[in-house]
């Protein structure tokens, strides 16, 4: 059984709180799942607290009512995370990503994920970008440079502020 508290990596949080570890549950004497409550009130708090600062920043005539204490929703399925392989309840039952299919376990994976999805398209970008600074000169004394951005027009400083001189 689990002995440390849920904590904000483990879970995937938007409005609500979406997927929960499997380790965080355990049936109850009917057989059913229930969370534990001991671990999560640690984050419950936190989350609640988190709500109830933003709610009070809103303008007084948008806030409302209070947000309702955050809650750990009713798991109806446990999945395994593509990105790790770890055991997972989604409690999500709505529309949404992938018609309201969770594929990560947390937030963490999520972005883990999206960014080994997007290396790829990431390293052509720079490749393209170093192929359109490749060959640049200098505007002053037309030395070849080695252009480290897109804006670098010049070798050096001397080059530049003699180029500003000479058009003022």
């Amino acid at each position: 059984m689990r002995k440390k508290p849920i904590i904000r990596d483990e879970i995937r949080c938007g409005w609500c709180i979406e997927t929960m570890p499997a380790s965080s549950m355990r049936k109850n004497r009917d057989g059913e799942l229930e969370p534990i409550i001991e671990l999560w009130a640690p984050l419950l708090r936190a989350l609640d607290q988190e709500r109830k600062e933003t709610w009070e920043g809103w303008p007084s005539e948008l806030q409302g009512d209070p947000p309702e204490p955050v809650k750990v929703p009713e798991p109806y399925c446990k999945c395994f995370c593509r990105h790790c392989g770890r055991a997972f309840y989604k409690a999500y039952k709505g529309p949404g990503q992938n018609g309201g299919v969770m594929l990560y376990c947390s937030d963490k994976c999520t972005a883990a994920a999206h960014s080994a999805a997007m290396a790829p398209i990431v390293k052509a970008r720079s490749i393209g970008r170093a192929k359109a600074r490749a060959g640049r000169k200098c505007e002053t004394c037309g030395k070849a440079i080695k252009a480290q951005r897109s804006t670098m027009r010049f070798c050096s400083v001397r080059c530049r502020v003699a180029s500003h001189r000479a058009n003022a």
